[in-house]
Order: structure tokens, then sequence, then C-alpha cells
């Protein structure tokens, strides 16, 4: 069902959506590089499924560019503690999607070609946000949806009928009692919203607005959530100024979330929330433009490593002989070593970017 659902997008050029990552190099036994791929299925908790430690020797050559409050975007970090967190909560699209959309626990990441999903991800291992959440030792509930905008209303091209709303309404819906000082709320959208702009107008700005509202919504009762990360990529390498300026309203929203508060509930005064903003888009500049370049991170390729064809939608035929060096797996959408260096870049980000 799931191929076939992603199949149907691609022979429109706009598939692409987002999918989170998960890996980590904590220490753990020794194992066979590749996919080696360890599951513990007595444990009804997600536990992390590791990957080689070393990456493949692909690794971040870039820091983050920390700024500061009310400033222009940068990559920020007002409040949050990456070690207090027992859950992380993952709203996003393709890059962020780990195959299931309810929070429940994800299933390893598993290849059976010739689909190029691990375990339903689009990725060939673990999320962005599965490995964060592995460095934490938290749970991860994800419910990202591989073609995710974040409002549908706003965008009658997208050609998934899935967005951060429905999302926002799986969440809610199963009334999850999770302590608002151990949860982490992870915000990433953009890269289909700014697809459908091209097509379907600038409506990036009203896009931005229903994004902090829903940052409001979970911070007041029931879920008084009080952490939230939220992440950007929206061009992939390139910008626009529409673009930027829907980063921009974004980091000025979070940057009065953290100063300023939400006024939640009934509660008297404003309640201030811890925020993080990631810039993801420092990673792929320097993957795909000249400074640093790619094989200052350890590429051999900015390529995809996987292939789709309006024939056999995206598979794994045909595929390179190296994938654990390209910087995407399937079209515009990272390796799961992209994935390992994106939560490594969310880690720099909060231990460089304190304000």
């Amino acid at each position: 069902m799931f191929i076939d659902v992603f199949s149907s997008l691609i022979v429109v050029p706009r598939f692409l959506s987002s999918i989170a990552p998960s890996s980590h190099h904590h220490h753990h036994h020794h194992h066979p590089t590749g996919n080696g791929i360890i599951t513990n299925s007595g444990d009804p908790d997600q536990k992390p499924f590791p990957l080689p430690p070393d990456n493949n020797g692909i690794h971040l050559a870039i820091g983050p560019q920390c700024g500061t409050l009310f400033g222009n975007t940068a990559d920020i970090n007002a409040g949050i503690d990456g070690g207090t967190f027992e859950t992380i909560v993952s709203f996003g699209d393709s890059y962020t999607d780990g195959g299931k959309d309810d929070g429940s626990p994800l299933d390893p990441p598993v290849l059976v070609p010739p689909s190029p999903l691990a375990g339903g991800r689009s990725t060939n291992g673990l999320t962005w946000v599965e490995l964060v959440a592995a460095d934490a030792n938290a749970t991860i509930m994800d419910y990202a949806q591989s073609g995710a905008c974040i409002d549908l209303s706003l965008w009658p091209s997208n050609p998934r009928k899935v967005d951060f709303l429905g999302q926002m309404a799986t969440f809610l819906g199963q009334h999850n009692n999770l302590n608002p000082n151990t949860t982490l709320y992870s915000i990433f959208f953009g890269i289909n919203d700014y697809l459908a702009s091209l097509i379907d107008g600038d409506h990036l700005p009203q896009a931005a607005q229903v994004l902090l509202d829903q940052i409001e919504i979970l911070a007041s009762p029931p879920t008084n959530a009080r952490n939230f990360m939220v992440l950007d990529v929206y061009g992939r390498g390139t910008t626009a100024p529409s673009g930027e300026a829907f980063k921009q309203s974004i980091f000025t929203g979070l940057s009065r979330f953290h100063e300023d508060g939400v006024q939640v509930g009934d509660a008297s005064g404003a309640v201030k929330l811890n925020v993080s903003y990631i810039n993801f888009a420092n990673i792929w500049n320097g993957v795909l433009g000249s400074s640093p370049g790619f094989e200052a991170f350890g590429y051999t390729s900015t390529d995809s490593c996987t292939q789709c064809t309006a024939d056999l939608g995206c598979t794994t035929i045909g595929m390179c002989d190296d994938p654990d060096h390209y910087f995407y797996w399937i079209p515009g959408h990272p390796s799961k070593e992209t994935m390992r260096i994106m939560a490594d870049y969310v880690q720099e980000v909060w231990k460089q970017c304190s304000v």
C-alpha cells in the first residue's frame, strides 16, 4: 500500500517529501557495518536500532551558524536540554516519516528490494529524528507523513492529501498523557509547502502562521507542551525570497514564544516556551555548494543512489554500487549517512547555540 501510494507520486517530479533519520553512535557491541540491524521485539518500548559507529566516513564538515533571538534566522537553542527528554513527538514529511504515522513503535529499518523504503522510511536506514531520540535515550513517537505540507487548504497542488493539521488531529485524538518537562515536540515542514508555492502561489506567510498556531495549541491544555524544536531545509540547496521570509517569520515567532511567552487557556500571564531552531540549509549549502563541498563531508556523490521512473516508481533496481557515500538515497531524500549527520547537527546546535 505504502509503496503504491509513493509510486503514484513519482511520475510527478514533485513527489519529494520529508523523512526522519534515526541512528546513533553510542557505545554498542561490534556488529557488521552496512545495515547491521539489531532488533529486539521483546521490548514494548522503542529502543534504538544501532548503525555503524563510524557512519562510513561521512561527517559534518560545517558547524552551526548560531544567532540571537529576534535576529536573522539562524541556529538557536533557547532552553532545550537534550539530556532531559524521555519522549520525542515528531511531526513532518518524508524526511521524518518512520513508516508509521500514529506514534507507535517503528519497524526496524530493513530494506526489502526492490522497495527503497527501509521499514517504510524514505531512506535506507534510520531517520534523523530516530537518531536524535537514540542519542537522547528517548522514545520516539512519530506522526510524520511522506508528502505532508503544513496546511492542505493553502496548497491544492500538494500530491498527497496529508498535512501537519492532520498529524495534530491524530496526536490530540490519542489523549496521550506526556510529561511536558521530559517531552520534546519536533516540527519539520517546508519542503512540500515550498514546492506547492511554485504552482499555487506564495501562501508561505499563511503556512508559517499555521505552524506557529499549532505550537500554541500544543502549549495549551491538555497537552501543555513546553519544549519545541523547529527544523527547516525548504529549498534543499536553493534559496528563494519567499522561503527565506517563511523561515524568518517562524524564527521570530519562536523568539516571541520564548521571550514573551504564549497565552494558554485561562492561565494568568503567559507561559514561556523552550525553543530550538535548526537551519539544515547549512548542511545542504555546504554539501551542494563549493564551500566546503561534498568531498569535505566524505561523500563521493551528491546524486541519489536509487532512481524513480514512470514505469517502476522508486526502486532499488539499477541502484549505485556505493550507497554509503551518496548524499541522497531516493532522489531528493537523505541517505542514512546524511540522516546521521543531520542528527549530529541537532546536537551541535544544542551544545553551541545556547542563548
